[in-house]
């Protein structure tokens, strides 16, 4: 996932609880409520990036005067319908040729268990393989993030292997690699 946000294709979507919308400025105040805490990077291959621990930073184009090719990846806020708080984050990124991406997300902690998480990612799921011309899902969890790998699970992802003390981000660890297709949703 990336440090600076930006993201000129990400649309807004729905569900009955959230709201997936892309990042603005004002967001910063609620990220900056969770998004450094250090329970989200338990089993994230890495500790909080500077930007995590000040969100304010990650709006900021660090290079503004680089001409930036078209992002092709979608970065959403997680917005909690009630209350208007962002609690949480989808990206699907590392997209290639507009075929097959990768797919990641964090919620605040207070929020985990209560399938915010897989209600997003069924979302997000639904518009890449109806809205676009991606036919693979890719995504990769520790094994003993258990929450995560259900998460996976319930969204229809495959388990397809396991990864034995394999770098995971910038630490060494089992992780299990999932995969999605466009076929496996008109299938089930």
């Amino acid at each position: 996932m990336s440090d600076y946000l930006h993201c000129e294709n990400t649309p807004i979507l729905e569900t009955p609880r959230l709201l997936l919308r892309p990042p603005v400025p004002a967001d910063a105040a609620d990220l900056s409520e969770w998004l450094g805490l250090d329970e989200i990077y338990t089993y994230w291959g890495r500790k909080a990036s500077g930007g995590e621990k000040n969100p304010e930073a990650l709006f900021i184009d660090p290079r503004p005067h680089v001409k930036r090719k078209p992002n092709p990846d979608y970065n959403w806020m997680l917005v909690l319908k009630d209350t208007g708080k962002v609690i949480g984050q989808l990206e699907i990124f590392n997209v290639e040729n507009g075929r097959m991406a990768d797919v990641g997300y964090r919620v605040h902690p207070a929020l985990w268990g209560q399938g915010i998480t897989t209600e997003a990612l069924r979302r997000a799921i639904r518009y890449a393989f109806e809205e676009t011309t991606l036919q693979r899902l890719n995504a990769s969890a520790d094994v003993r993030n258990i929450g995560s790998n259900r998460v996976l699970e319930k969204c229809g992802f495959l388990r397809e292997g396991t990864v034995r003390q394999g770098k995971m981000v910038s630490t060494y660890c089992d992780y299990h690699i999932y995969g999605l297709l466009r076929s496996d949703l008109s299938a089930g």
